[in-house]
Parts: structure tokens; C-alpha cells; sequence
């Protein structure tokens, strides 16, 4: 199956807070920025507010013309993005007669639904934000009897599949973190990315551009709470720990709380330190926000940035004419794999409640949004991910030619995984990979190692216990 990926709307960047951080931890820093909710939409909508006055009081959102039962949805988007959704749940009500409730609980949705866990009155549909298998799988129903199923990526299929070999969601999109690239850039260093295939590979190629084009930047990074300082340890450390081809494999140690990374972890940081040694990265990288850092690459100022391909959107709307390509992460040994992390959409992958009322009903609405026209709306107005599901119409997206482009020319050399902090570290790790990199970044990075480390490991013990 092609592995079917992006469009290249702006929605996209929506979405960027919650890609791989919306997996690792349950805090607000991972859920999308609200958009403020329009007054009106197309669809005449009945809107309440439940009466609990708290925070996190839900607004409800019921679709009209209904004839049969009604199920309830429970979804974290706000602003355009919803108003996109509803005018799809509308049209499922105006063609079955079944109603949907979308319960919107503000910018608390984890908590949410956590709370509802705990209660047992979970809704009949709901949104799984990265954490189909990890989290919600015991409370969900198996899906792969669906017709649906063999449509999906190949790709996407070990990060939301269990060892029983079941799914328990319609994954519409996906999400991908690499190593985003200028090739205009590339090509002046007289570079071929695809023999970019170690990090050993990725130093001399950063050193080649530093050598040779005086003003580009070889790695741009931003440090300003932006997620770009996140990705590249997100990106970085399965090369080295978790890959099945890993020199270094530490699943195991990893999920079970005993892992060291004053000893394991030593190698990736070490990396890092040494590109910054060599003045690899951008000398505003403690203060760059990510606009920046997008419009460097964008405009040829700087080469390489390693992030989610969901930056993509943003840099052509500021450049539209840039060359821009994808790679896959490069692996840590010349035994090794190069590497995707690959993830469930944040606001596009839809399971159903193993003791809802109405299993008919809600089947028939997921087997409604997986419909092309219905999952490509979703993809560019309300998610901004990747399609995954082999029949979208989004064939000539910029994301989706530069991703399938990769895949072609990596397709030997390829391994998938889920994105390392949902799979191996504790909730909440997100934000410390924000906060170790600032202190390794910040003044000698050689010297800043342990410091940094030391970081990481407490904050792994404190989450885990």
C-alpha cells in the first residue's frame, strides 16, 4: 500500500503543539491552542452549557433534523476547526437520522476524559489524541473487522495496533517527525540527502554547508517553548535506544521505570553538544520562536530543521516558492535503520466505547467519516495531518509528494515506530526534553551534559513513581 500522507493546508499548523507532545504528557502544553468559537456556523446548531461552573464545564453541541437514536461524542477542538467538524456530523444526521452530541470540554480535554474513565460514563465516540492503544484500548471495542481497515497506511498499523493484534480506532491521519530540509540549500553544498543515512552522515553534511556557504545556518533550532528542541530528542533517542536495530536497545528499562540516562542517554546528548560546539545551529537558538526558525529554512537561510512535517505548511506560506523535501531520521550505526516516528492525528482518529448502547449506530458514523470526501475535509480543515487512508483525493499536496518522494528513496532502509514519548516514557517527559535541552544549549553545551542528563533522570523517576 502507498503510505499516503499530507495535505498542505494551513490548518496544519493548528495542530503542531499537539503532535508528538499531545502523546507524552496529560498537561495543557498538549492540546491545541483554542481558536475562539465563531457565534454562528452554516449549520444551525443547539448549543448548552452544562451546568457545572467549574473550568473544565462542557459545552454541548447537538445536530438537528434527528429521527433516531443519538450518540455522544466527545471531541477537544475549538474555533474553525470544529465548525469544519460539524458541518460533517450534520450531514451524517441529515442522511441516518442519528443524532450526535459533540460534548466540548474546553481546553481540559485529557482530564476529561480521564475523569470519565474513572466514572465508567465514558461517551460513545470519542477522540483518542495518540493514546488508542496506550490509554483507552480497555475501554474501547477492536475495529479491524471494519471495511475501512485495509485502507489504512501500512505505516501507521504498528503504532495503533496491540499484541493481540487488534485497533480500536478510524485513523484518518497520522502524524510524522523527521528531518525537514531545504534543497536548494543542500544542492549549492553540492549534498545528496539521500546518502544521509547515519548521524555520522548528518555531522558531515551540517560541516559541509558551515564550510561552504557562510551564511546558512546548518541546523536551525528554537528553544522558545516552540517544541522544535523537543523533536530533535523525539526524533534522536529511538536511533539510539528503541529501534529494533538499535545499538543500544533499552525498551524494556525504558518502560519499566529503570532506565539511566546518565549512561543510556549519554550518546544522543553528546551528539547534540557537538553540533553546537561546531556552531552548527542558529545563534538566537535559545530565543527564536518557531515562526522564525520556519521562515529560516523556508527562505534558504538555514538548511536542516528536525521536526514534524506539520511545520511544513507554515514555511510555504511565508516562502512559496521554497524547495523543501523530508528524510527520515537518520540511524545511529551504519547497521542501522533510518527512522520515522509515526503517530495517530491528534484530532482525527475516532474509537468507540466497548458498552455504548448503540454499536450499530456509532459503526455507521465512523464508516461516514472514513468516506473520502468526508476523511480529506477532516485531513485539511479540522486535523491538518497526514491521509492515511488509501483512498483520499489528496494526491498532489506539497507534504504528501515530499513524504512519498522520501519513502521511495529510503523504502530499503526504513523502519516506523510510534513516537518515543508515548510509547517509552512516562507521562509528562514532553516538557522535560523542552527543559533539558535548554540547559544543555545554554552556554558549553560539553559542559552542560551532565546538567542536562541529571534533568532527565529525575523528572523520568519523579513521573514514573
Amino acid at each position: 500500500m502507498n503510505k499516503k500522507m499530507i495535505s498542505v493546508l494551513l490548518a496544519g499548523t493548528m495542530a503542531l503543539s499537539m503532535v508528538a507532545c499531545g502523546g507524552g504528557s496529560d498537561t495543557a502544553e498538549n492540546t491545541t491552542k483554542d481558536v475562539a468559537t465563531e457565534e454562528t456556523t452554516e449549520t444551525e446548531q443547539t448549543v448548552e452549557t452544562s451546568a457545572d461552573e467549574t473550568e473544565a464545564s462542557d459545552t454541548t453541541i447537538e445536530t438537528t433534523g434527528v429521527t433516531g437514536a443519538t450518540i455522544e461524542l466527545e471531541y477537544g477542538i475549538t474555533g474553525a476547526q470544529l465548525e469544519a467538524f460539524q458541518e460533517i456530523v450534520q450531514k451524517f444526521t441529515d442522511e441516518t437520522g442519528i443524532g450526535v452530541v459533540i460534548t466540548q470540554p474546553g481546553n481540559v480535554y485529557e482530564d476529561a476524559m480521564k475523569t470519565r474513565m474513572a466514572s465508567g460514563d465514558l461517551p460513545d465516540v470519542w477522540v483518542t489524541h495518540g493514546w488508542s492503544v496506550l490509554r483507552y484500548s480497555e475501554y474501547m471495542m477492536p475495529l479491524e473487522d471494519q471495511e475501512w481497515f485495509a485502507k489504512i497506511d501500512d505505516s501507521l498499523l504498528p503504532s495503533i495496533t496491540d499484541e493481540d493484534g487488534h485497533i480500536y480506532i478510524l485513523p484518518i491521519t497520522e502524524a510524522v517527525c523527521g528531518v525537514i530540509y531545504n534543497k536548494d540549500v543542500l544542492a549549492e553544498a553540492g549534498i545528496d540527502p539521500t546518502t544521509i543515512r547515519t548521524w555520522d552522515d548528518f555531522t558531515e553534511a551540517c560541516q559541509t554547508i558551515k564550510d561552504n556557504l557562510q551564511d546558512i545556518t546548518p541546523i536551525e533550532m528554537s528553544c522558545n517553548t516552540s517544541g522544535v528542541n523537543n523533536y530533535m530528542l523525539e526524533c534522536m533517542f529511538p536511533t539510539f535506544l528503541t529501534n529494533e536495530d538499535a545499538p543500544n536497545n533499552k525498551k524494556e528499562e525504558l518502560i519499566n521505570g529503570s532506565f539511566d540516562f546518565m549512561v543510556d542517554g549519554v550518546d544522543t546528548f553528546n551528539y547534540i553538544a557537538d553540533w553546537a560546539e561546531k556552531g552548527f545551529f542558529n545563534e538566537d537558538a535559545l530565543t527564536a520562536d518557531l515562526t522564525t526558525a520556519q521562515k529560516a529554512v523556508g527562505e534558504g537561510r538555514a538548511a536542516f530543521i528536525i521536526y514534524s512535517t506539520e511545520c511544513i505548511p507554515a514555511m510555504l506560506t511565508y516562502s512559496p516558492d521554497a524547495n523543501l523535501g523530508v528524510m527520515p531520521s537518520p540511524a545511529a550505526s551504519e547497521s542501522g535503520m533510518s527512522y520515522y516516528g509515526v503517530g495517530e492525528g491528534n484530532a482525527s482518529c475516532f474509537g468507540i466505547w466497548k458498552d455504548t448502547e448503540y454499536e450499530e449506530e456509532c459503526k455507521q458514523f465512523l464508516n461516514f467519516l472514513a468516506r473520502p470526501e468526508n476523511a480529506d475535509k477532516i485531513a485539511t480543515d479540522v486535523d491538518g495531518g497526514i491521509p492515511c487512508l488509501s483512498d483520499t483525493g489528496i494526491t498532489d499536496a506539497y507534504i504528501l509528494n515530499a513524504f512519498k518522494e522520501s519513502q521511495e528513496q529510503f523504502k530499503d532502509d526504513l523502519t516506523y515506530d510510534n513516537f518515543f514519548d508515548r510509547s517509552y516514557q512516562p507521562s509528562g517527559m514532553w516538557g522535560v526534553f523542552d527543559d533539558s535541552m535548554d540547559i544543555l544549549l545554554d552556554g558549553d553545551a560539553k559542559s552542560n551534559i551532565d546538567a542536562a542528563l541529571q534533568n532527565m533522570q529525575t523528572n523520568y523517576f519523579d513521573l514514573h513513581e
